[in-house]
């Protein structure tokens, strides 16, 4: 490879949406009305554990990179401040779906993301930044939080708005509220990784689409398990049948790859792929 083609490929790594960026050193936005009762603590990968015991594990596949914490008081109440980076935007996304709570209220303008569960607890999404804001003691009602919580997300540096790379799952057929993001091991096969996925019915049909960057397995196909051909318009298809769960089908580029699973025939898969692309 020469030196301008070397060029090109890192440009391409940093302008892609699920490029990893360098950690930034940020610190817990204290809202108004409250104060900081001590210094704030810091966690990394290797003691993370230390603050959330057996959850760690879940964040650390996200791509945790720190966590700030720091405890907050007024004179009737206390509150503790958890802002957790996770790297890059998809990353913060996709922990913040698997914690939102069902009974939870979504907060209108308030960062990226954001839900209430009175009486005790908020989360937020900004950026890269996923955010606890939990009642430690004393009476706080909705509003309140809320009020702490605006006051947190407005401090935080970063992007108010959702990850860009959600546009790249097409629109039609997409049930609402189930968009997620799957770091490694989507629907259990080792080649799939940073995927963003949710269930969909297109024309009547149901079944789960993703969108991810290929991995060096998939391209390799190391594990042998893939049928390979070419596709359209010189894309590669990638065709592999799962048992007890049917074909899982991609197509796509180096760049991205649009996928889906939960048909139990691969045509029937390809089919509605293409069907996608083509916008009908």
């Amino acid at each position: 490879m020469n030196r301008t083609a070397i060029r090109v490929l890192v440009a391409l790594l940093l302008l892609s949406p699920w490029a990893v960026a360098q950690p930034a050193d940020v610190h817990v936005p204290v809202p108004g009305e409250w104060t900081a009762v001590d210094q704030e603590y810091r966690y990394g990968p290797d003691n993370l554990w230390e603050y959330i015991n057996g959850a760690a594990e879940l964040f650390l596949t996200y791509g945790f990179q720190e966590l700030v914490v720091l405890d907050l008081e007024n004179d009737e109440a206390a509150l503790s401040v958890s802002v957790y980076d996770m790297g890059q935007p998809l990353h913060a996304f996709g922990i913040y779906e698997s914690e939102k709570p069902a009974d939870g209220t979504d907060l209108e303008g308030v960062a990226a993301a954001a839900v209430l569960q009175p009486p005790y607890r908020g989360l937020l999404l900004k950026d890269r930044y996923y955010v606890k804001v939990e009642v430690g003691s004393g009476d706080i009602d909705g509003p309140a939080l809320e009020a702490a919580m605006r006051d947190i997300a407005a401090g935080l540096p970063g992007d108010d708005r959702l990850p860009a790379a959600l546009l790249a799952l097409p629109s039609k057929g997409r049930k609402p509220g189930t968009v997620a993001y799957t770091g490694s091991g989507f629907l259990g096969l080792e080649d799939l990784t940073a995927c963003l996925h949710a269930d969909y019915e297109v024309d009547g049909v149901p079944c789960q689409l993703f969108v991810m960057p290929p991995s060096k397995g998939l391209l390799a196909n190391k594990h042998g398990k893939w049928v390979v051909t070419d596709g359209r318009q010189g894309q590669k298809v990638y065709i592999r049948e799962v048992p007890y769960t049917g074909a899982v089908v991609l197509v796509g580029d180096d760049d991205q790859l649009l996928g889906v699973a939960g048909l139990a025939d691969h045509e029937q898969a390809l089919s509605l792929l293409n069907s996608l692309k083509d916008g009908s």
